[in-house]
């Protein structure tokens, strides 16, 4: 369940209006997506955390966490309605009583001090649409910045290979630092722990056409989209 009332827009919607540009109707989707990533680390993103409820059947102590967990703000078990309680001991099942109810995250999966069971999670992720592109805050000033961050990457490829002037190029690159600028003063930047969450996030949750087949199952680690 979804809770949040910001107003969000699709990254791939953003990429969509932006490859409708001449000068950018070559760069492959994927490298604009890379440039996206790129911009959010430098200049920072909007805070776009949303707050998400789910359902986890725990076998053997454990369940797979969703594939857009970010960070648990609550657990609780359905049976007996008692929240657990987040424990850092690395050796946490051998140590708890048995009316305790711990839980540790480790990687993509929660480890809990119930062998079996449901519980209900609360976490934050970061929203995506239907077909699993990262969501962003519908921010005008962000959004100018990101495109035109891309125009620059690009059109810095063109102009060092002769496609256009160096007029064109001086414009765009004025037009990116003059809109980055009033970016970083309307965001509200997360920390750099968040931000490096964000970024991988946003790496890992492009579709690419195999990964619809395997349910993202790569979500989690860290990957890197190589440059054409």
């Amino acid at each position: 369940m979804l809770l949040t009332m910001e107003k969000y827009i699709s990254i791939k919607q953003i990429m969509d209006d932006i490859l409708v540009h001449p000068l950018l109707k070559d760069l492959p989707l994927e490298r604009a997506v890379n440039y996206a990533v790129e911009f959010t680390r430098r200049v920072g993103a909007p805070r776009n955390f949303v707050e998400k409820n789910e359902e986890l059947e725990v076998q053997d102590y454990m369940a797979k966490l969703p594939c857009d967990y970010l960070k648990i703000i609550q657990v609780m078990d359905l049976k007996t309605r008692r929240a657990f309680r987040k424990t850092t001991d690395s050796f946490h099942l051998s140590h708890v009583r048995p009316t305790d109810l711990t839980y540790k995250i480790q990687n993509s999966v929660i480890i809990t001090s119930i062998k079996c069971g449901k519980i209900l999670i609360s976490y934050q992720s970061i929203g995506t649409d239907k077909e699993g592109y990262p969501l962003i805050v519908d921010n005008a000033s962000f959004i100018k910045a990101l495109e035109l961050y891309i125009k620059k990457e690009w059109f810095t490829i063109l102009f060092d290979t002769e496609r256009i002037s160096q007029q064109v190029f001086n414009n765009t690159l004025q037009a990116y630092n003059y809109a980055a600028a009033e970016a970083q003063q309307s965001l509200t930047v997360p920390d750099y722990d968040e931000m490096e969450s964000i970024t991988n996030m946003w790496n890992t949750l492009i579709p690419r056409m195999t990964e619809h087949d395997n349910g993202f199952a790569t979500l989690g680690t860290r990957e890197y989209i190589k440059r054409h």
